[in-house]
């Protein structure tokens, strides 16, 4: 597997397509994707729909847990993403793929080389402007929070 060092490596994924995936599935393999979100605090407010929330502050401790929950799952492709997909988001997805290296099991290997690896472009704050009120792909939205309506 190939090292990735900066944030121009990343493929990045627009919201809308994301939201088509909860219609229909990835367009890859089986159609399972799964969303990392590595907000910390700013996690409150709302999430994507049945995301693994691990906050960046300690997710080299969390890569292992992830990368089983993605092996087990048999996940096509994984979406990363913090409030704006700006530092954290990018920082996690470039700390995943480089852990990867690290993988010495033959079926894994060949698992992971084959998952597809993206950054939500624009991050939850991009997502709740479009679909923060739908229940079907957001979680414990919170209107007022996002919207400085306090």
């Amino acid at each position: 597997m190939t090292k990735i060092h900066t944030i121009s490596d990343l493929t990045f994924l627009k919201p809308r397509t994301l939201y088509s995936w909860f219609k229909g599935g990835s367009p890859t393999g089986n159609g399972k994707f799964a969303v990392v979100d590595v907000r910390d605090s700013d996690f409150y407010g709302g999430h994507i729909k049945g995301c693994y929330h691990y906050p960046a502050g300690n997710f080299m401790y969390a890569l292992p847990d992830l990368q089983e929950k993605l092996f087990t799952n048999q996940i096509d492709d994984v979406v990363f993403h913090c409030a704006l997909s700006q530092v954290r988001g990018p920082s996690s997805t470039i700390r995943f793929i480089n852990s990867l290296n690290d993988i010495k099991d033959p079926e894994r290997q060949k698992y992971f080389s084959n998952l597809n690896v993206w950054v939500l472009r624009g991050g939850f704050t991009k997502w709740q402007e479009e679909y923060g009120e739908d229940s079907e792909v957001t979680e414990g939205y919170n209107k007022e929070l996002w919207q400085g309506e306090y």
